[in-house]
């Protein structure tokens, strides 16, 4: 191993503990808590998106799915020489 890996490692591991840190210092819940199914308004957006707008919802789920294929398409593509 040259001398930039030893530094990248070293840096990577503080970096490591220095986050886990954190992490400990942090007050989780340790109970359980309901979801809500309604906001404070009477309705939530959950409820919103998958009653009122579902057809919408899902005509953005093929649309974005279709540009991931075919970003993936092009990216793979190969040059003709």
């Amino acid at each position: 191993m040259n001398l930039r890996n030893v530094l990248a490692a070293i840096t990577l591991a503080g970096f490591f503990v220095l986050i886990s840190l954190f992490f400990i210092g942090v007050p989780w819940a340790s109970e359980l808590h309901d979801v809500p199914l309604f906001g404070p308004t009477g309705s939530s957006i959950a409820n919103d998106l998958f009653t009122t707008y579902a057809i919408t919802l899902i005509l953005i789920a093929l649309l974005l799915s279709s540009a991931m294929i075919g970003g993936v398409f092009l990216a793979k593509m190969e040059e003709k020489s």
